[in-house]
């Protein structure tokens, strides 16, 4: 790999940006925890107006545990998946990222502080795994079984993980892959 790599492959570039989150978060954590409400996401304040965290939130963590699960996640997912949904990725991380911040708004308390990535990760994930499986192809199965065992892992042996916007993410991954097969594989009327 080298760096133009980093720069035109968007599973290295997502995992440069959650690099650069982590390092934002744990930089200010170490300064003063407080200020972690505003680039977090705390539901009560998205819930009066601070919609930005349902992005900013996506990338910036402060712990070393969320960075290191995700940053290997997005890793493995290129090592079966080859980054071959190109600029899509793009979209389906923030996409299923937005949305598993959302499902975390409605299905959490208005204290909750959460972050990091794994919302567009299991996005990605539930995207490639679904994608395959609706169009044929042969490594939707050992997506599904990374997908199973990513969220199994990390749901029950990993304390404080938002659940919620774990299946978010999947909801949006599995969304974003119906749509783009429907819009690929649509015929044109004459």
């Amino acid at each position: 790999m080298n760096v133009k790599d980093i720069f035109t492959t968007p599973s290295f570039l997502l995992m440069l940006l959650i690099f650069i989150g982590f390092a934002i978060g744990f930089t200010i954590s170490l300064i003063n925890t407080n200020y972690l409400y505003y680039i977090e996401q705390l539901n009560y304040l998205v819930i009066h107006g601070y919609y930005y965290e349902l992005i900013t939130s996506i990338f910036v963590t402060s712990s070393v545990v969320d960075f290191v699960f995700n940053f290997l996640s997005m890793y493995i997912i290129y090592l079966i998946f080859g980054s071959r949904a190109k600029r899509n990725e793009y979209g389906i991380f923030l996409f299923s990222g937005i949305l598993g911040n959302i499902f975390t708004v409605f299905f959490y308390g208005p204290f909750t502080l959460s972050s990091g990535a794994s919302g567009g990760i299991f996005g990605i994930l539930a995207y490639y795994t679904f994608y395959d499986f609706i169009s044929g192809g042969n490594l939707g199965v050992y997506g599904l079984i990374f997908l199973i065992a990513v969220f199994g892992i990390s749901d029950i042996f990993f304390p404080n993980v938002n659940v919620y916007a774990h299946v978010g993410g999947i909801i949006g991954g599995i969304i974003y892959a119906a749509g783009y097969y429907l819009l690929k594989h649509s015929r044109k009327v004459n």
